[in-house]
């Protein structure tokens, strides 16, 4: 990967994607000492907001619209952040640094950062399913839970599930189809997937697992069977693609002067001695921002990161910390099943993971723990008197 050198003036910095990681880079930008030209692009018409809640409290309608974006729009206009929302990028113009927008138009840049997300995986043999990653779709499923009648649901991972209790708490009829043996299995494991399937059927899902193929039906079927990178601009520009853009653990991709962050990429994680990829909006926002401090010329590695995500279900909140990796035991504090309780997952006798529900304090502690590279035994992790806080002092 090949470093910036330090930014001046008169340099132009320009960002492909307007979602948390884009909007995040812009921020490290300018807490970086970057005083040059920073032009952020968006294919949505909207300013840079929140996704989480798409599936969560806007579908709810507990959070309203007004609520979900990720900045004041003065912010932009305070830090002289040139907005051009609703254009799509065709090409990142390294040969002559300039992107080229759907329209013609182009961008001039001395500094590139691609944030350009990842997008629903599609099924091909249901060509009239519904997808939720933005805004626009979002609003269509709200519209279509809130009028009633059935929903089938391909896929019981966290948009699935998220969905599906949306849906049934507003009275509809809901069908889930999943291919695993359990819901949330390749994340939470088989013990921890079956109580949410049985969470959710007390709540009247009709949950089908070890489903073969995707069911015909006359309901509306909204898929979610996980999501691919947007790394086809990337790909064109020959940058180095491995299942997202490969970039250090300061955002450098294969290319000088030309970053990536979020989503899209697969970056180097000291925390883990691995190139990842994860898909959340903490993560997109904590990376974005390191890679901005990083594009404006700050020469330091960004503190360890442990990967954090949350998932509202009825009434169960759920937290988890780590990168999903593979796990070879796991062990519970509290009672398992019996909320507040705590999931820690083991490998070799580290903990490389953790999960509670309605527990984010055991959480944010394991997390800590973690990012500090502190050693625990698996007898104080089952302990519930044991506060994790003593394993950092």
């Amino acid at each position: 990967m090949v470093a910036s050198p330090s930014a001046g003036a008169g340099t132009k910095a320009v960002i492909v994607g307007a979602g948390p990681a884009g909007d995040a880079v812009w921020g490290g930008l300018r807490d970086g000492g970057f005083d040059g030209q920073i032009t952020l692009i968006g294919s949505e018409g909207e300013l840079p907001y929140e996704r989480p809640h798409l599936s969560k409290g806007y579908l709810m309608g507990t959070v309203p619209h007004s609520r979900i974006g990720l900045r004041p729009a003065a912010q932009y206009r305070d830090f002289g952040i040139d907005l051009m929302l609703g254009h799509r990028v065709v090409d990142l113009g390294l040969e002559h640094r300039a992107v080229v927008i759907e329209n013609g138009d182009t961008v001039a840049w001395d500094r590139l950062c691609i944030a350009t997300g990842s997008d629903a995986r599609r099924l091909p043999e249901l060509p009239d399913a519904i997808y939720l990653r933005e805004l626009p779709e979002a609003e269509s499923l709200r519209m279509l839970i809130d009028r009633g009648g059935g929903l089938d649901i391909i896929g019981a991972g966290f948009i699935g599930c998220e969905v599906a209790a949306v849906a049934r708490q507003k009275g509809g009829e809901v069908h889930v189809h999943e291919a695993l043996a359990q819901p949330l299995l390749r994340v939470l494991g088989p013990e921890l997937g079956a109580y949410f399937a049985d969470v959710h059927r007390s709540h009247g899902v009709e949950l089908q697992l070890n489903v073969t193929s995707a069911p015909r039906s006359e309901r509306p079927t909204l898929v979610g069977v996980g999501s691919v990178p947007r790394t086809e601009l990337a790909e064109r520009a020959g940058l180095e693609v491995d299942r997202g853009v490969v970039v250090d653990e300061r955002g450098g991709t294969s290319a000088p002067d030309v970053f990536a962050a979020g989503d899209v990429t697969r970056f180097f994680s000291p925390l883990y001695d691995a190139h990842i990829r994860v898909e959340h909006f903490q993560t997109a926002q904590r990376q974005g921002y390191a890679v901005g401090v990083a594009i404006a010329g700050d020469t330091g590695l960004p503190p360890d990161e442990v990967p954090w995500f949350w998932s509202d279900q009825y009434d169960l909140n759920l937290q988890y910390a780590g990168a999903g990796l593979p796990w070879d035991r796991t062990i519970t504090r509290g009672q398992f099943g019996k909320p507040p309780f705590t999931v820690f997952y083991m490998q070799s006798s580290k903990l490389i993971a953790v999960a509670g529900i309605n527990d984010h304090h055991h959480v944010a502690r394991a997390r800590r723990v973690m990012a500090a590279r502190k050693t625990v035994t698996e007898q104080q992790l089952a302990d519930p008197g044991f506060d994790l806080r003593r394993v950092l002092a």
